[in-house]
This record gives C-alpha cells, sequence and structure tokens, in this order.
C-alpha cells in the first residue's frame, strides 16, 4: 500500500523533472543499454506509472549538507579545499573532535541520478563534471577526437564518488610496500590495512561468509562494499569465458594473495549509491563546528613568510578570504590540485616564470602524472546475451522508484587481472567487459562518452545495429609513462593544461598486442562461438599493412584513453613528506589522489579513502587529540 503525505506532494516537482529528464534516455537505451522502442502506448503507459510513483512516493533523496553562512575573514582551525572522496572524510574525521573546520567545495549538491546505481553513466560529460581533457600530443590517442582523451572528474558534493561506477578495488601490497620504499613505513601494505578496514562495512555475502577473506575487511565502518545474490548473462557467460581461458574464479578481486577473474564489490547501500559523502559527511555536517560552503572556488592560497594562513574563494560573485590557525589542507584532486599550488607560487620555477607568477617554493608540482591506459576493443555476437528485456527494463523503473530494488539498484561489473609473466604475483594488466545489446544506439556515446573520431564510431554503430557489442577493456595496470599538469594562464576559471605522456616509454606497449589477443580470443571459448563472436575490423589508417604484432600495437596507441584513474601530480617523496606536509611551506597539507608516487594496480576510490583516513589520524596526532583506532 502507497501512502500519501504532505512530504510526497511536495516532492511531486522535484521527482518527476528528475524522471522525466531521463525517461527518453533510458527508453532509447543510449546510456542504459536498452533497445529502443517505437510503441507510443507503451511509452505512455510507462510515463503515466512513473507519474503515479512520483506523485505518491519519492524516495530518491539524500540530507545533503546544508549551505553554511560565514562572513568574510571568518577563521577557523583547518580549511579542506575540495569536498570530494578525501575531503569529505577529512572533514567528517575533524569535526569528531573539537576542530572547527571550514570545507570548501566547487560544485553543488549531487543531483538525484547521482544516488541510482544503474544511472552511473550518465553524469559523465554534464555539468556536475569539470570535463578535462587532455592536450592533443599528436603521438597517442589520435584515433580519439582531437587527439584529447576525456579526465571525467566530479564537479559537485562527493567529486568524482559521486560519478563514479562505485567499483571497490584497492591494488595489491606490492603497490604499497613500493610507496613504503620510497617515502616510508607508514605506507606499508602491513600499515594501510587497517585504514582501509576501518572505513569499510562488509556485507558482500560471497567473502563476508568467509574467514579467510575477512581477515583483509571491516566490519563496523561507516561505507558499505557489498554485493549481489544476482547475476546477468552477460556477466555469467564472460566468467565462464575467462574460466575456459584458464583464469581462475576469484571470490574476492581485493583478495591480497591471488588474482583471477571474478566480479567486484560495490559501494552501495539498500540500492543507492554510497561514498564518503553520504556514509560519512552527510552525517557530520549537522554538528556545530563544521561548515560546508559549495558552489565556492578556491582561487589561490594566502602565504606569508612560506607559511601558509589562509585561502581566497569567490563565493556567489564575491571574494571572500578565509583564515585558518593551523593547516589549509587541499583535497582538490589529480588536476585541481597542482592548479591551485601553482597558482599560489609553489611550482616548477620555469613554469612560474613563463606564467608570470611569483615563486614561493621551487618544487615539481604537476609532474609525474600517469593513469591506468585503457583501450576498448570489440567483439561482435548474435544476439541474446546482453541484457534487452524491454519490458523488464520498465518494470524496474518502476520497482526502483518504489522500494530500490531491480536492475537499477545494483551492480554486477566484472573483471580479469592477468599477469604477462606467469610467475608474477601481481597483474600487469586488467581486462573489463560489457555487453551492448542489438539495436543499443551506440554512435551517440561513442561520440560523447568515449570520445572516438566519427569514423570508429560509424564502424561500431553500423554494427551494433545487426549484432551485440562486446567490449572488452585492456588496460595496463603499472605505466611508466608521465605526463605534466600545468597552468593555461593565471585566469582561475581557466582549465588547466594536461598532458598525458600515454606510451611516452615505449614499454607500456609492448604486452598490448599480447593482452589485446587474449581479450580477442573469448571468441573461440564454447558460448561465444555459438554466438558467431568475431573481432570487429576498426580500420585506423597509420595503422595498415603491417604485421599482426604491429598492427595491434598500432591500434593500442592510437586508441589509447584514460581509465579515469590519474594519479601523482603532488606525489609523496617530491612535493610532500610521508605525513603529506608540503615541503617547505608551513601549514600546507594534500590529501588526495595527487599524493600517490605511482598507481595502484586497481580503481582508485578506496585507497583515496585509505589515504585521508591515514591523514585525519595524523592531524589528530600533530595536534594531540586522541588517535587510537578502532575497528572489526
Amino acid at each position: 500500500m502507497i501512502i500519501f503525505t504532505n512530504k510526497n506532494i511536495e516532492q511531486k516537482g522535484q521527482c518527476w523533472e528528475f524522471i522525466s529528464k531521463h525517461i527518453a534516455t533510458m527508453i532509447s537505451g543510449s546510456l542504459l543499454r536498452a533497445c529502443p522502442t517505437n510503441s507510443s502506448s507503451v511509452r505512455a503507459v510507462v510515463a503515466a506509472a512513473l507519474q503515479f510513483f512520483a506523485a505518491s512516493q519519492c524516495l530518491i533523496s539524500e540530507p545533503w549538507p546544508q549551505q553554511a553562512t560565514i562572513d568574510n575573514e571568518t577563521s577557523f582551525d583547518f580549511i579542506i579545499v575540495g569536498g570530494g572522496t578525501a575531503g569529505s572524510v577529512l572533514a567528517a574525521r575533524l569535526a569528531e573532535v573539537d576542530f572547527s573546520v571550514l570545507l570548501l567545495e566547487a560544485g553543488g549538491n549531487p543531483p538525484q541520478e547521482s544516488i541510482i546505481p544503474g544511472f552511473r553513466d550518465v553524469l559523465k560529460g554534464s555539468p556536475y563534471d569539470w570535463n578535462f581533457t587532455t592536450m592533443n600530443d599528436s603521438y597517442s590517442s589520435q584515433a580519439l577526437k582531437d587527439g584529447s582523451q576525456r579526465q571525467p572528474r566530479g564537479k559537485v558534493l562527493g567529486g568524482t564518488g559521486s560519478i563514479n561506477d562505485m567499483v571497490y578495488a584497492r591494488g595489491f601490497p606490492a603497490d604499497y610496500d613500493e610507496w613504503a620504499s620510497q617515502v616510508g613505513v607508514d605506507w606499508s601494505w602491513s600499515s594501510v590495512l587497517e585504514y582501509f578496514k576501518k572505513t569499510e562495512r562488509m556485507t558482500d555475502e560471497n567473502i563476508a561468509n568467509d574467514p579467510e577473506l575477512m581477515k583483509y575487511h571491516g566490519l563496523s565502518g561507516e561505507i558499505e562494499v557489498t554485493g549481489t545474490k544476482k547475476s546477468t548473462k552477460d556477466t555469467d557467460m564472460f566468467l565462464q569465458a575467462f574460466q575456459e581461458l584458464g583464469y581462475n574464479i576469484s571470490k574476492d578481486m581485493t583478495y591480497p594473495k591471488t588474482f583471477g577473474v571474478g566480479r567486484f564489490s560495490h559501494t552501495i547501500r539498500h540500492g543507492r549509491r554510497d561514498s564518503s559523502l553520504t556514509a560519512l559527511l552527510n552525517k557530520s555536517s549537522k554538528t556545530s563546528n563544521l561548515f560546508v560552503l559549495k558552489e565556492a572556488l578556491v582561487t589561490k592560497l594566502l602565504i606569508q613568510n612560506r607559511i601558509v594562513y589562509g585561502v581566497k574563494a569567490l563565493l556567489n560573485g564575491q571574494e571572500f578570504n578565509f583564515y585558518a590557525s593551523r593547516e589549509v589542507i587541499l583535497s582538490a584532486g589529480t588536476f585541481n590540485t597542482p592548479k591551485l599550488l601553482l597558482l599560489s607560487g609553489i611550482g616548477p620555477q620555469s613554469h612560474l616564470n613563463s606564467i608570470g607568477i611569483d615563486i614561493v617554493k621551487i618544487l615539481p608540482v604537476g609532474d609525474n602524472l600517469h593513469d591506468h591506459v585503457m583501450v576498448l576493443t570489440y567483439l561482435a555476437a548474435e544476439n541474446g546475451t546482453c541484457y534487452a528485456d524491454l519490458p523488464d527494463l520498465y518494470m524496474n523503473i518502476i520497482k526502483y522508484l518504489y522500494n530500490q530494488t531491480g536492475i537499477f539498484s545494483f551492480s554486477n561489473s566484472m573483471g580479469v587481472y592477468i599477469s604477462v609473466n606467469k610467475d608474477a604475483k601481481v597483474p600487469d594488466f586488467a581486462i573489463y567487459p560489457t555487453c551492448m545489446p542489438v539495436g543499443s544506439n551506440f554512435y551517440d556515446g561513442c561520440i560523447n562518452i568515449l570520445g572516438f573520431n566519427s569514423d570508429i564510431c560509424a564502424t561500431l554503430d553500423a554494427k551494433n545495429r545487426e549484432y551485440e557489442l562486446l567490449t572488452l577493456a585492456v588496460v595496463l595496470l603499472k605505466p611508466k609513462s608521465r605526463g605534466t599538469v600545468r597552468l593555461n594562464s593565471t585566469n582561475p576559471f581557466d582549465k588547466p593544461l594536461i598532458y598525458s605522456g600515454t606510451f611516452n616509454d615505449s614499454d607500456d606497449l609492448i604486452n598490448y598486442p599480447n593482452v589485446m589477443k587474449i581479450a580477442y580470443s573469448i571468441a573461440n571459448t564454447s558460448y561465444f562461438r555459438e554466438k558467431n563472436a568475431h573481432v570487429v575490423d576498426i580500420k585506423i589508417e597509420q595503422c595498415a599493412n603491417l604485421s599482426v604484432n604491429e598492427e595491434l600495437a598500432c591500434k593500442a596507441k592510437a586508441m589509447a584513453m584514460s581509465a579515469w584513474h590519474a594519479v601523482g601530480t603532488a606525489a609523496m617523496g617530491s612535493v610532500v613528506d610521508s605525513r603529506l606536509r608540503v615541503y617547505g611551506i608551513r601549514g600546507l597539507r594534500i590529501v588526495d589522489a595527487s599524493v600517490m608516487p605511482k598507481v595502484i594496480r586497481g580503481n582508485t576510490n578506496a585507497p583515496v579513502v585509505m589515504i585521508a583516513e591515514k591523514a585525519a589520524q595524523f592531524i589528530k596526532q600533530a595536534n594531540g587529540k586522541c588517535a587510537c583506532m578502532q575497528y572489526t
């Protein structure tokens, strides 16, 4: 039974605006992988049902932090720049004690679609994304429009944690032991594991019921890490195919001792996205010592005698100065953190001189940029693998609006970790498969989200009109290539210049042909052979008339794009010390993915949460607060 209340009625306008904005997308399937329909009667029935549920019981909302009212030149103990994944953790943890904390976020509240796991792709390229792109190096990524890679980053509370795919990954112990060899034991695997566990509430039954796996997980943290009892045919068939190719099934893709093929756990709670924003900041923002300012762009650090004492910010077209008596903490991300440091005179001497900025401290800010490199490979197969039950899709829309169940309430993504050295204890590559039903209007997403040239998109779209498309993303996990982030000008509204450096170390390209062949080889496994699976031949002019391996390497270089895990632009050991304090500058700390000296072998969201947890502990210790940690 559905009960009408005044609150239900008040929410009708907002909820129906949200639904109507995306119902066309869901029906056409351009982003949610549904099949198109020409049935106006079906659309009318679905629209009427949706309107009824929106009017009667719209449950898609979150208690986002209220906008603080703060006078110019107000002082706080701590100022945190950036309300993303790390900033949300830090604000919540520092507010647990009697510090006064100001959190400044350039974006606003996440939209309702951010909450729905099934809508995980729709915010990339939207106004809630900074929409960063890389510069054309005339070498890599030339099959992408303008030779430029897309770099989605959340311009919203929760940051990229509000628009990402919610995959819970940690990398491997060797990643953190590598950090420790550079900056000290604080960052070894044995030291960071407890901080992963601190925030984690593991409810994935495949893991939670296994005592060996649970040695590495937490049960009482704030962010839920869950799996799903449900399976989809495409995931089942991909798992079966890779198992047939000799890869072991992994019950826990974060297990540090082995790796193989398996489903990922995700940060989802009761059918909704869970994150450091929803699990931590939303609750802590009600405390009287935490102040959150949204739509507030920090333009410069206030520095005197190499001591940071505050920030300059723009809010509603007015300039404000806010002061910090203890520290300013930058959590603005891999691109915006170096941008703000450079604008404030902290960075490479030659670049600051060239842009006309007075030098405060010479440091290699913006160097060491690197990212997982992703090359998309494609197979076509006869119909029957992808989820394409349109009537059921409509019912699932209604189920989600009613009680947050159905296919929009979870994610079933999977991957396989691959080592090119069979005896290695860590992977070098990952392959992430997905399936697009026949007639998915692939062209629009290919152009607007993936960013391929129009001829490649036309080839793939034409194939998708007759076949399902199996996308196998081949991802290099430990690149040697490095890029840079630099200022375009002294205007704080200008986006930074991002030079990806993709494949500028030729070692990164060597193993791509063999791993691409592994991706293609699932066409020869039992099930996909029955589906007449075959490689989609994408023509790239500069790759013609080459040997097989040379052609594959050429295509990898031309089609390379970011896997959206960029790190390293304010790295430990070069820009910050092991406690994340900026060298030679007092009162300034950096806490986000930019401090990673080397990228970990996996998605970076959970490691950023861990980094923020450690930073909060460092800060509490430095300020004489209890640093006792309790976790299960």
